[in-house]
């Protein structure tokens, strides 16, 4: 594609309508010039009507051809006489009536007016604080549910220990076998996927290999992103693989050392592409 440049006065661009002039160009030379030839002719003292016919004269040749600092010279008197003329103090006077479009307006002529618009604002902000309080019981509400999520184990032991009371509340006892089978509430070790604005992933593969490359764990993301395992592994160097099944999301492969005990929650983030 072709470049063209630009001209740099756009706005103040004006056509040649006569000759190489303009037309406000044209219209200050026809009017001086005569107007200097005039007054030589019509003063009586000699050299003073030459000198004030000359002067009168290149008025309209300066006005048309000589610009100061790209300002016509008829722009900078204009603005001379206009700083002259205005004033350089203004007084504030609070007493003046009130503007006409003013008037009819209901919070300076009715009272009343104003009070039921007072009134509605009060009702506005309590119906507000009304709703913002009834908006915390569905927050509760989704607590529960995120961490029912996070902990499903321990959510269904309790779950289980409510149901096997009976009616009377007198505890059943349950079988130490039983109890042996239950996994610790607290995870081996745990973590969390996120894309690059730090949004949790749901649906992620973790694909957890020892150093021969075989796969010891396969964990997926809640829609929390969060993992876990409960079922420990040795102390050894593991290497994290992740796979998005809507290939939507893209990992490096991490190579990190799980001990025996992991308290922090790991944290892994998404390569975006560029």
């Amino acid at each position: 594609m072709d470049q063209h440049p630009m001209p740099r006065q756009i706005t103040s661009f004006e056509f040649k309508l006569v000759g190489f002039l303009t037309l406000k160009q044209f219209i200050y030379v026809v009017i001086f010039v005569p107007i200097g030839f005039i007054v030589f002719k019509l003063f009586p003292i000699p050299l003073i009507n030459i000198v004030l016919a000359v002067l009168i004269g290149l008025i309209g040749p300066a006005f048309a051809f000589v610009p100061v600092n790209d300002r016509p010279l008829d722009v900078w008197i204009k603005n001379l006489i206009k700083r002259l003329t205005s004033p350089t103090q203004y007084i504030y006077n609070k007493k003046n009536p009130p503007i006409y479009f003013l008037k009819n307006l209901f919070f300076i002529d009715d009272p009343h007016r104003v009070m039921t618009h007072v009134e509605s604002q009060e009702k506005l902000a309590a119906y507000l604080a009304k709703t913002k309080a009834n908006a915390t019981i569905p927050n509760l509400k989704k607590q529960s549910i995120a961490t029912l999520l996070q902990k499903p184990k321990e959510a269904l032991m309790d779950q289980k220990k409510s149901a096997s009371t009976k009616p009377s509340g007198v505890p059943v006892v349950e079988k130490k076998e039983h109890v042996s089978q239950i996994s610790p509430s607290k995870p081996f070790f745990s973590g969390i996927v996120k894309n690059h604005r730090l949004i949790p992933l749901p649906g992620i593969l973790i694909y957890v290999k020892d150093e021969k490359g075989a796969v010891t764990r396969l964990l997926k993301t809640n829609p929390h992103g969060v993992f876990a395992t409960f079922k420990s592994l040795p102390q050894s160097d593991y290497l994290f693989e992740f796979k998005d099944p809507k290939n939507t999301y893209f990992f490096d492969t991490m190579k990190l050392r799980i001990e025996d005990s992991n308290p922090k929650p790991l944290e892994f983030f998404s390569k975006e592409l560029i």
